[in-house]
């Protein structure tokens, strides 16, 4: 019984999502009531994931997010999906079967043992911080671990509730990619039969080959996949408003949508906001920008979201955007001070540059990150095996696919507004490249597109139609299904063997008793100050402060 509980809970909550989704696609964009436009559903699960972290990152500032609390907002997502479903009866999907399919695939992927290594050091500890305390400041303080303000970590924190505990912070790395192969999915077979392949279908099942095959371990995924899942979407909608030259409206909702969800879950994703400029001085001038506020209202809620995301950056570190030392400013008193904040910079580029693991660092770190000192090293210790293993899946899922449609003739034309696309990707992946050349830091969708972009326009030249190559389209999606729910059996039963775990008697994932690390520091500080009132006797040591029932840490 419990296994079925487990997965009842887990459909629940993704129905819940789907009810904000549905409130948020009706009242604030571009769908209409009257022609009662479809959406597609993996669109309204990003819109409900977008509207519940809104949610989120405000409650948060007056309420800890307790079980009442997330209780309540749990209900509201069911009445919202009942109502708009049932009493007024709209028809707003136009992908339920896929959907259905993509929700029913995921369920090989959330059962689990082992999570990784980061939720067991930190996203567990910050997660239920917010269960127990309202908007705190100057949390950095308390170690790096507690300087990465993501939103994926607001957006779980709702999602403890009476029959839930914390086992279920895996809703939304599995909530994306559900959507998002619902997305793909619609993409790949909503095509007349009598039209040609067009770049985005080609480019769909490319990208929806690699996310199964590659992010196929759910546990994994921490908040690193779950963005560059999200950037793979917002190239597509790129092509695909370059591609017909014409700006529809609803598209570049979801592309704003998207992209400031990617911004929200790593701060340093902030660089992708070139691609909103890309397609705003396409289709508009600079003097155009009231018409364009007009006309897109739902770029007021990107920047309130925007607001957000600063006001909590500058809540836990006091930086804007931690750990660029330029937009961290000694007013904020409780801010991490400049040493640490240099430290921590150099210390994420020397653990992506290979310069340090869990178990060693170079005795050199500032000479190793400078220049291109540790190219040789990350040589050695990344790229063989880590990066070459990518790139040889890449080049065979381009050659599988290559082989599948066998073009006879080499023909590459494309249209010019693209190249401005392969001048970003060239710059971005610069820069990944000498900043932090991690895949997990980006690097993953950058190399993916870099193969599937060309790929997918050398094949769009050949005019295949939809209707002949069905069968090539269906034999390469079974292919990728299959890979994806075999190395998930193949995982759990690994997961039986070495750590006895019983998917069928208690599916949740190991908790350690370690965890909620933060909550126990804080507590000791609390207890050593009489609950904020008295100064440490260590001036050395983090202390607090209560203003306006808002507690600093400094």
């Amino acid at each position: 019984m419990t296994f079925f509980f487990f997965i009842l809970t887990y459909i629940i909550l993704v129905l819940s999502i789907i009810g904000y989704g549905i409130f948020f696609s009706v009242n604030f964009t571009s769908y209409n009531k009257i022609t009662k436009n479809k959406i597609s559903t993996g669109y309204i699960g990003i819109y409900g994931i977008f509207f519940l972290i809104l949610i989120s990152y405000v409650t948060n500032i007056f309420l800890p997010h307790d079980i009442v609390h997330n209780s309540v907002i749990f209900l509201i997502g069911i009445i919202f999906l009942i109502y708009y479903l049932f009493v007024l009866k709209i028809k707003i999907f136009k992908d339920k079967k896929y959907f259905l399919l993509s929700l029913l695939l995921s369920l090989f992927a959330i059962l689990y043992f082992k999570n990784h290594d980061d939720f067991s050091y930190y996203h567990l500890s910050f997660i239920q911080n917010i269960n127990l305390n309202k908007i705190e400041f100057g949390l950095g303080n308390f170690g790096l671990p507690f300087n990465h303000v993501s939103s994926l970590f607001f957006f779980h924190s709702l999602f403890k509730l009476p029959f839930t505990n914390d086992y279920f912070y895996f809703i939304g790395p599995a909530s994306i990619m559900v959507f998002a192969n619902s997305i793909l999915i619609y993409n790949i077979f909503d095509l007349n039969k009598n039209k040609n392949l067009n770049l985005k279908t080609f480019l769909s099942i490319l990208i929806l080959l690699f996310i199964n095959i590659f992010f196929y371990r759910l546990s994994e995924h921490g908040t690193d996949r779950s963005a560059q899942i999200l950037i793979l979407l917002i190239f597509l909608i790129l092509f695909e408003i370059l591609e017909k030259n014409v700006l529809f409206k609803d598209k570049f909702e979801n592309f704003i949508i998207i992209l400031t969800l990617i911004i929200s879950i790593k701060s340093f994703y902030i660089i992708y906001i070139s691609l909103f400029l890309i397609i705003f001085f396409k289709f508009l001038r600079f003097n155009e920008i009231p018409i364009f506020f007009r006309n897109y209202k739902i770029i007021f809620f990107s920047f309130f979201f925007g607001f957000l995301i600063l006001l909590y950056n500058i809540a836990y570190t006091g930086c804007f955007i931690f750990p660029i030392k330029e937009t961290c400013f000694d007013a904020f008193y409780w801010g991490i001070g400049d040493t640490e904040i240099i430290y921590a910079m150099n210390w994420y580029e020397l653990w992506s540059k290979a310069g340090a693991t869990p178990t060693y660092a170079v005795s050199n770190p500032e000479e190793y990150i400078t220049g291109l000192n540790w190219v040789k090293t990350w040589i050695d210790n990344y790229f063989f095996n880590k990066m070459s293993d990518t790139l040889g899946g890449l080049i065979l899922i381009v050659i599988i696919f290559i082989f599948f449609f066998k073009p006879k003739k080499f023909i590459f034309k494309y249209k010019k507004d693209f190249n401005i696309i392969f001048l970003i990707l060239l710059i971005f992946t610069i820069e990944w490249f000498y900043n932090h050349p991690a895949l997990r830091y980006g690097g993953y969708c950058l190399f993916a597109l870099i193969f599937f972009i060309p790929t997918s326009i050398y094949l769009t030249n050949k005019n295949y139609n939809f209707k002949k190559n069905i069968k090539k389209i269906k034999i390469l999606f079974f292919i990728g299904i299959f890979i994806f729910v075999s190395r998930n059996i193949n995982r759990v039963i690994n997961e039986t063997t070495i750590y006895k775990y019983k998917p069928f008697v208690s599916p949740y994932y190991r908790i350690n008793p370690e965890f909620y690390r933060l909550p126990k520091i804080k507590n000791k500080i609390f207890l050593e100050t009489n609950n904020c009132k008295n100064l440490n006797k260590n001036q050395n040591e983090t202390n607090c402060k209560i203003i306006n029932s808002f507690t600093f840490f400094y």
